[in-house]
């Protein structure tokens, strides 16, 4: 049998060069090495930057507060219930037997942060700057850190990303005045959502196709940032892409990495150096000199459909994600439930998206999960007076679908971009979603006017994107495209024979999604490859 397998693969070779998911297959594409990697390594390495991200409700939220009255002089005080007049209003003083008038004045607050900067009534629009000053920030380091890692590699981009969040966030609960706030809100900003992102690249280049689905405000700022410096732990440990390696021409590094996923997933009989050097003996012309030029983000739209994935990519549902986030503020119920309800209604849609993502494949799913966020969050302008919490309730259901597919649009933009320029492509995508991010506060801060306003607007972002994304190709149980040729290829000519669901049916029928191959599947495979 040995031998038949070896003369098997040496014909196969002949005929149909090996590509790197052959490699990886033969090595274990989702084994004991992946699970380990993606548990222990990719996603603690995700968090920090949700943490600094997700804590602007409340490190820039606008606590209760009343004007400040002086002693003796309650006549001052506005005859009035209306919070929104008490706040920041006082009758004037030189003036009160006249007529009563409203002015601005000091006042006292319940909270550190604006005893400090003193960001409420005529200073309220600090708050926004400070959160655009963070997506701004993200807005560059996005494209920046996406070129370092495509560049350089993704191990080293990620250190660079770490020591940026570690230490502008930290400093941030130092930060003596808004304008110093701002500044490093904007150097924090650098780092997201290019901390989650590399983990996950680097995640998804080990797997094979069945694994990567698997895949007081001092107080607050300093702990939502300074422990993470425990992960520059990871310098010893955390292993470049062998993928990325391939890419770029370093072919005897991505030797010793596949030789160690191979050892742990105990595939002991597996001669990489032989397929690797096949893999290499083999390329064309074409695909060397790709590797060895360097790449950038205009290549993304040199090819027409490349190109028509990419800028669908872009449009998609990062300002929903986020709008709803800071959106909690303008609920008609209480701040801090509501940021838990938020939250928690993630993790029921990481569930459903799971078998969806088998079994109807990523372009429905995303779909439809963009779909429900539009219904449930334009459905809050028909919610009758007097029922706040259906309101919060429609909101929640937005987020239940924009969090749900959140988590498609990165496996599936992963799977569309080449792996020369996956960085780069994942980081100018959210880039240009990030300009769309620096309107988010401020479609927040229309709920001042219509308190679901925001909500529609957000509601008719995401079903636009739902209907945007059937015009993308199904990418489930296909390879991860290599090189640019790869992706411009991929999708070009569609399937006369799929329909709603068919095409993703056939890719599973051809590719099992969570179950390790056997070698009656490695055979099954160089047969069909024996046969193109």
């Amino acid at each position: 049998d040995t031998f038949a397998e070896i003369s098997q693969h040496i014909l196969m070779s002949a005929i149909k060069p090996p590509d790197f998911d052959y490699v990886l297959e033969q090595v274990g594409d989702y084994g004991t090495y992946q699970l380990v990697f993606f548990f222990i390594i990719c996603l603690p390495a995700s968090l920090p930057s949700a943490f600094s991200a997700f804590n602007i409700p409340f490190v820039v939220g606008n606590p209760p507060h009343t004007c400040h009255i002086p002693a003796g002089k309650e006549y001052l005080r506005p005859l009035t219930d209306d919070p929104q007049i008490l706040s920041c209003k006082q009758y004037n003083e030189t003036q009160i037997n006249v007529f009563r008038a409203f002015t601005s004045a000091p006042v006292d607050t319940y909270s550190d942060r604006i005893d400090l900067f003193n960001l409420v009534c005529d200073q309220q629009s600090w708050v926004e700057i400070s959160t655009t000053s963070f997506y701004v920030g993200s807005f560059i380091g996005n494209c920046l850190f996406g070129y370092i890692a495509d560049k350089f590699g993704r191990r080293r981009s990620f250190f660079v990303i770490l020591i940026v969040l570690v230490v502008c966030g930290t400093a941030n609960s130092f930060a003596k005045d808004i304008e110093s706030f701002i500044i490093l809100r904007f150097f924090t900003g650098l780092a997201f959502p290019a901390l989650f992102q590399i983990p996950f690249i680097i995640c998804m280049e080990f797997m094979g196709n069945s694994g990567r689905i698997f895949s007081g405000w001092r107080q607050l700022t300093f702990f939502c940032n300074a422990p993470f410096a425990v992960l520059f732990c990871y310098y010893f440990f955390l292993p470049e892409s062998p993928r990325w390696s391939v890419s770029v021409g370093k072919w005897s590094e991505a030797k010793a990495q596949l030789k160690k996923i191979a050892k742990m997933n105990g595939k002991t009989d597996v001669d990489v150096d032989e397929l690797v050097d096949s893999m290499k003996n083999h390329q064309n012309a074409a695909e060397e000199e790709e590797r060895k030029r360097s790449h950038n983000v205009t290549d993304l739209f040199k090819t027409p459909n490349l190109r028509k994935k990419t800028l669908i990519v872009t449009v998609m549902n990062a300002i929903i994600y986020n709008g709803l986030t800071l959106n909690v503020s303008n609920l008609p119920v209480d701040d801090y439930w509501s940021f838990i309800i938020n939250g928690a209604v993630e993790l029921p849609g990481y569930f459903v998206v799971w078998p969806l993502l088998q079994c109807a494949g990523r372009r429905w799913t995303l779909a439809a999960t963009m779909i429900v966020c539009g219904i449930g969050c334009v459905s809050a302008m028909f919610v009758p007076d007097g029922y706040p919490w259906l309101v919060a309730s429609a909101s929640f259901i937005g987020k239940f679908g924009v969090g749900s597919g959140f988590a498609v649009i990165y496996i599936f933009a992963g799977e569309l971009y080449p792996t020369v320029v996956r960085a780069i492509g994942m980081g100018m995508s959210s880039m240009v979603a990030g300009s769309g991010l620096l309107l988010a506060p401020h479609i927040v801060n229309l709920g001042k006017i219509v308190k679901i306003l925001p909500l529609l607007i957000m509601g008719l972002m995401a079903l636009s994107a739902g209907i945007l994304t059937f015009f993308l190709p199904e990418t489930l149980g296909a390879p991860l495209p290599m090189t640019i040729e790869d992706a411009e290829s991929f999708g070009k000519k569609p399937d006369p024979d799929s329909g709603m669901f068919t095409q993703a049916a056939k890719k599973r029928e051809s590719q099992p999604l969570l179950e390790p191959h056997t070698p009656h599947d490695r055979k099954r495979r160089s047969s069909r490859l024996m046969n193109i």
